[in-house]
């Protein structure tokens, strides 16, 4: 603005320069013109001054003064040209000072705003290489999510197929407790008819007392003579390596209530199962109408005899253990059970 003002002014100051300096040239011309005239006069007048009176003595003398004011004009504007030159001169040069520091002052600016926009370009590049690395961690992360999404699909799918494996074994525990409650209705029969009985069994309470008591000793010493059935480490290892490629399918392993060897027993074979990878497999004990001595392979039927279950057959029948295989429709299609009874074996 104050630049603008200075170059302004200096252009004013020039323009009135020349103009007061084309007056006093005009002024001077007219000067020298009045002189010129005054001396022509003078010579005319020297010739005539025997015939003429002193007015035009007077004439001269009037324009002898206006010449005299003219030059004194002339000079005046003369030295107010030189003047506004000299003013002119001054605002040029001002002008030029000014615009040399309004030039430093911009660069100075400029390379102030240049050093800022470099520190800014390089604070935008350093959060773009940060939030590349937030992306590519974030990229990471969602990977290993993925991953253990995979892992809990997995986990959803076995969980579905155990709920539908236990809704199974619900039908089968209520089909059970059905034959159950027709067994406590003959119970219930048979307690009747025994209390018809009670008289006849006291007069023979002493003698079965007597029998009892030799039966108990004779139970205490077969116990001591069967041997507890195990799976030894070779028969283990021989499980193991015939188990694991067999289609796994549902199994169901039912120990005889009140047998302790036979719950042992059923739980260590359940065991094997699970380490050659059968995951559906359910341990719990029962009551069988008749006696049940080893143990028995059940099957829903001829037609629809699951694969599987014939192969754990031959594996156990290598091993020594033979299974006997019985048809029974309350099992469930596509599955099987193992029945341990009682052990027929003694020393």
């Amino acid at each position: 603005m104050i630049s603008s003002t200075f170059e302004s002014l200096a252009f004013w100051t020039g323009i009135v320069a020349v103009g007061i300096t084309a007056t006093s040239a005009l002024f001077g011309g007219l000067s020298w013109w009045f002189s010129s005239k005054v001396n022509s006069l003078k010579e005319e007048m020297s010739f005539q001054q025997t015939t003429k009176t002193n007015a035009p003595t007077e004439a001269i003398s009037s324009l002898q003064r206006s010449a005299v004011r003219t030059g004194k004009t002339a000079v005046t504007f003369a030295a107010a040209g030189a003047l506004f030159g000299c003013l002119s001169w001054w605002f040029s040069f001002t002008v030029s000072d000014t615009k040399e520091e309004a030039r430093m002052r911009f660069e100075s600016e400029y390379a102030a705003k240049m050093t800022a926009a470099e520190s800014d370009v390089v604070k935008a590049r350093r959060e773009s290489a940060k939030a590349l690395a937030d992306v590519t961690a974030a990229n990471e992360r969602a990977g290993r999510l993925e991953v253990e999404a995979a892992g809990l699909r997995e986990q959803a799918a076995r969980a579905e197929n155990l709920m539908k494996a236990a809704e199974a074994q619900s039908e089968d525990a209520k089909k059970e407790a059905a034959r159950a409650r027709k067994s406590t209705a003959k119970a219930l029969a048979d307690v009747a008819a025994a209390n018809e009985r009670t008289g006849k069994l006291v007069v023979e309470a002493a003698g079965l007392r007597e029998r009892a008591a030799r039966a108990e000793s004779d139970l205490m010493n077969v116990k001591e003579r069967i041997a507890r059935r195990a799976i030894s480490d070779a028969q283990r290892t021989r499980l193991l390596q015939d188990l694991k490629p067999i289609p796994k399918g549902p199994i169901k392993i039912i120990a005889v209530l009140g047998d302790e060897e036979a719950g042992k027993f059923a739980k260590e074979m359940a065991d094997v199962l699970k380490e050659a990878g059968w995951i559906d497999v359910h341990v719990r004990r029962g009551v069988f109408s008749g006696g049940i001595d080893g143990f028995e392979i059940r099957l829903r039927d001829r037609e629809k005899v699951p694969a599987f279950a014939l192969q754990i057959a031959r594996v156990f029948d290598s091993i020594g253990f033979e299974p006997a295989l019985v048809l029974d429709p309350s099992v469930a299609e596509g599955a099987m059970e193992i029945i341990i009874g009682m052990n027929a074996d003694s020393g």
